[in-house]
């Protein structure tokens, strides 16, 4: 049996944008892709994207005039093609990866059943998952934290633009405070927005420890993958 630890990784979709997000790029992905490297020798790694460089439902959907369950869906379909992108260029670089899908394309993803995850696994692949939980209404957010139960792991690491939890929205306040640790509790009562309160609360039930750091910081998933203070910690 594999002495690794197991972690579920949350990306944004913003790993692929340039940085005035006019454009695509995969220049930061493949700066990871070295960490992930390092990481994969002591972590048994999972993947969940979301799709915000293409397609966010509730803002694209709403410009377009959709109703909220056609544009989750399609924010669902860009998923996928954030999950084909991570694929190919981990393949690039020697990397053995399965591609599993909430949404039955069989062309792009395996169904996710309990017995494909446990063989992916133990044949040291990295999962990826896309497109979300399979029905709208549900962030990406929660599908990590589903995804990470699913595949057992220990932690679930929110990799995105900001460095963590902030006692209020840096965006709206200068005096604001990075918060290292935080309990679920707190999180659900102070309602802090870095995660939606559905994937806080699946978290809390069933006592996985979540960090949230900015994954454009070089070197940060190694530092997480070491245990360092890194971000904000979230645990019961």
């Amino acid at each position: 049996m594999s002495t690794k630890k197991r972690v579920l990784i949350k990306l944004t979709g913003e790993l692929f944008l340039s940085h005035d997000k006019k454009r695509l790029t995969a220049d930061v992905f493949t700066t990871l892709i070295s960490d992930l490297k390092e990481l994969h020798l002591t972590h048994d790694i999972g993947m969940v994207i979301g799709g915000g460089n293409f397609f966010r439902g509730n803002q694209h959907g709403k410009a377009l005039g959709l109703t909220a369950s056609a544009g989750h869906q399609i924010g669902m379909l860009a998923t996928m093609m954030n999950g084909l992108i991570i694929k190919d260029l981990l393949e690039q670089h020697g990397f053995l990866v399965s591609l599993f899908s909430a949404l039955t394309c069989p062309e792009v993803g395996e169904s996710i059943t309990s017995q494909a995850l446990h063989e992916a696994l133990g044949a040291g692949r990295i999962l990826v998952f896309v497109g979300g939980t399979g029905n709208p209404f549900f962030t990406t957010d929660t599908s990590a934290i589903l995804r990470g139960l699913q595949m057992g792991a220990q932690e679930v690491w929110k990799g995105t633009s900001v460095d963590g939890v902030y006692s209020d929205d840096p965006a709206k306040t200068a005096d604001v405070t990075l918060l290292p640790k935080l309990s679920y509790q707190q999180v659900l009562k102070k309602r802090y927005g870095i995660m939606d309160a559905t994937a806080f609360a699946l978290a809390a039930e069933h006592c996985i420890p979540m960090r949230i750091f900015n994954i454009f910081v070089p070197g940060a998933l190694m530092r997480a993958g070491r245990g360092e203070d890194i971000g904000t910690c979230i645990t019961s």
